[in-house]
């Protein structure tokens, strides 16, 4: 499903299948863009283009989005109580009320920051001192605000969401 020049870069027996479906993903809604290749911080991009990318996976599901001359970010989790382990690193004291939520509030702002830290794409980001989503009474689907502030670099970012079976995906635009 991947024409021979994609399959080229690619080394088969390293390359994870939740990787593989979002490049086959990737080239179904791009088949004319050359190669995925990945920067120096491990961010997908098509070199020959001027069309930025995000992928994602989680579960038997991948998630590609692309946009022109704009830096974007996705993330999809599978909603699991794993997520409890880590919240320590992520919630900040004023994203608390997502908790009220449940899971579900929880993942939200995991994922947000995750597609935030994609969409930033230079590593390096504090999940809790560098990232900030404003609270929104959670939906089926629907829309978040997101900050990303480091150094002189600070950003406003609008996030769509939507829960589906027992997954969230996330992504800004």
């Amino acid at each position: 499903m991947l024409p021979q020049a994609w399959l080229d870069k690619l080394d088969l027996t390293k390359v994870s299948r939740h990787n593989l479906a979002a490049r086959v993903l990737a080239h179904q809604v791009s088949p004319d863009f050359a190669p995925l290749e990945k920067d120096e911080y491990g961010k997908p991009y098509f070199d020959s283009e001027d069309h930025k990318i995000s992928i994602t996976h989680a579960g038997e599901y991948a998630g590609f989005i692309q946009t022109e001359k704009r830096e974007c970010g996705i993330d999809m989790e599978e909603i699991t109580e794993r997520v409890r382990r880590i919240q320590s690193k992520f919630m900040r004291e004023d994203e608390e009320p997502f908790l009220a939520e449940g899971l579900p509030g929880l993942f939200a702002v995991w994922c947000a920051k995750e597609a935030m830290y994609k969409h930033y794409g230079l590593k390096a980001l504090d999940f809790k001192q560098n990232m900030r989503l404003d609270y929104q009474k959670l939906a089926e689907k629907g829309r978040l605000t997101g900050h990303i502030f480091k150094e002189d670099y600070t950003v406003t970012l609008t996030l769509d969401y939507e829960f589906f079976e027992n997954y969230l995906i996330l992504h800004t635009t």
